[in-house]
């Protein structure tokens, strides 16, 4: 672990998208999921809950599908404010199941998750936490498992039909394929200053403050894939967003004696690459 902790308040803020069609995507995305328009480009288009910033997911245009087994996103996770909503979200999907790629339902203890993907197969997890009074530590680590999810339970939480975001989503999470464990416990942990909050057969979870994970890693594609590439379908990058400059210059100051390579983006925040060329980017709440 990182002598300096990583700032205990500290985030994911947007996940940036390469897909394969945009007009594609947007009908999934803004009409299946609700997402609305914040802003769009010939290229790009970006998309928050009620159209207004903060925006939470970007989509931009990429190269033709590359199917070479690489480093990136496995999913990101949009993170519902209460159980309900994630009722609502689910008697909605149960609707479309014929037309919408579903990968499963699962309890993790910590948490209840839904998980779909999008047109080009990009991975998305819908969740909502429990309480965190509800969670089981062991010292450091949090208890989380996969478990049946309860479905009846959930539809029998649900309100109303589902139509967009509620207020106070966000993105709880993202999971990331990569090539070795060790090598990102210690470029996650040691040198970004998150906590090891848990462990799976070939995946390692991480944390700022006392959440139970807002980064995943897996070796589960292979320890043999390639290097993620910004060209290709999937992450462009996703962001981690700090409380206060002072805290996220106590990072940039790590990072530095570690000597990776940061770079300023003239705009208050900086971009950063894990040991798998995945792109971060690290800016203020």
């Amino acid at each position: 672990m990182n002598d300096i902790p990583i700032d205990q308040n500290a985030k994911i803020g947007q996940v940036h998208l390469k897909v394969s069609d945009i007009n594609k995507s947007l009908e999934f995305y803004k009409s299946f999921l609700g997402f609305k328009i914040v802003e769009q480009t010939d290229h790009s288009v970006f998309l928050s809950c009620d159209g207004k910033l903060p925006y939470l997911v970007a989509l931009s245009t990429a190269k033709p599908l590359d199917l070479t087994p690489r480093a990136g996103l496995y999913h990101f996770a949009i993170l519902l404010p209460h159980r309900e909503d994630l009722g609502d979200f689910l008697s909605h999907l149960l609707k479309h199941k014929d037309t919408i790629k579903i990968d499963g339902f699962s309890d993790h203890l910590v948490s209840e998750a839904i998980y779909i993907r999008d047109p080009d197969n990009i991975g998305i997890e819908i969740y909502c936490d429990r309480i965190p009074s509800e969670w089981k530590w062991n010292s450091n680590q949090v208890v989380m498992s996969i478990e049946p999810l309860d479905m009846e339970g959930l539809l029998a939480e649900s309100t109303k039909s589902w139509n967009e975001f509620p207020t106070d989503t966000s993105i709880g999470h993202v999971h990331l394929h990569v090539s070795n464990l060790a090598k990102a416990k210690k470029f996650y942990s040691e040198v970004l200053g998150l906590s090891n909050t848990a462990s799976m057969k070939g995946a390692l979870f991480f944390a700022a403050g006392k959440y139970h994970h807002h980064i995943a890693t897996n070796i589960w594609l292979g320890e043999d894939i390639s290097q993620a590439s910004p060209e290709s379908v999937g992450l462009d990058y996703f962001t981690i967003q700090f409380s206060n400059r002072d805290k996220l210059g106590n990072v940039i100051k790590t990072l530095e004696s570690h000597k990776i390579d940061v770079n300023d983006l003239g705009d208050g925040s900086f971009s950063i690459f894990d040991n798998d060329k995945i792109s971060i980017h690290l800016t203020i709440q």
